[in-house]
């Protein structure tokens, strides 16, 4: 091989690995996935960020995540175990990183969720939620209102807004029950921010 010939085959190499480079630096999303059959009970605990709850028809949970820094992508940490009909999820990320998340999960599932901080959307699951935030603003999608038995909701300081259960409070300590002849229980909680209680059926 010439020595010219040469020189383009490792100029080529080095521009190819260095392309690979630039990539992998830029990566700023990831994904996990495991398999979980349908009418189980998943229990979260999520640092802070901002999540999409969503139930579809898989059986599975797979989790998407993305920062706004590459840098910070290899320091996010997120756990799931499955054992059986429970599953425990977890995320721990690094502050101001603009993590954000999606967690697909069988439509039909009971939901334990505990953030510290952040926006959450649950939506399209059927089941029993218990979720509870420090801060930030909640959207749940509850289906209809003759699916639950017992609803409790409340909120410190913010506005809590249940349209199926034809709630609308604002201020400091909201708080509402109610009850049902349906299967399933809802409890959501949140200090600071806004809760929202909504059906997506109604809505779209």
């Amino acid at each position: 091989m010439s020595s010219k010939v040469a020189a383009a085959v490792l100029g080529a190499a080095l521009a190819a690995a260095a392309a690979v480079g630039a990539v992998q630096k830029a990566q700023t999303s990831d994904a996990l996935e495991r398999p979980f059959e349908s009418n189980g009970r998943i229990r979260m605990n999520l640092s802070a960020g901002d999540y999409r709850i969503v139930g579809g028809p898989a059986d599975r949970i797979r989790v998407e995540w993305s920062v706004r820094d590459a840098a910070k992508l290899p320091r996010v940490r997120i756990g799931a175990d499955v054992r059986g009909t429970e599953a425990a999820l977890s995320t721990d990320s690094p502050g101001n990183s603009g993590f954000k998340a999606v967690v697909h999960v069988p439509a039909q599932a009971d939901l334990y969720v505990r953030l510290t901080a952040g926006d959450l959307r649950v939506e399209s699951i059927r089941g029993n939620k218990d979720i509870e935030l420090h801060a930030g603003d909640v959207d749940i999608d509850v289906g209809r209102a003759d699916d639950y038995q017992h609803v409790d909701a409340s909120v410190w300081a913010g506005d809590l807004t249940a349209a199926p259960f034809n709630v609308y409070k604002g201020g400091l300590f909201r708080s509402f029950d109610w009850s049902g002849k349906g299967p399933y229980r809802l409890h959501a909680h949140l200090k600071a921010g806004d809760l929202r209680l909504f059906s997506k059926s109604a809505e779209e």
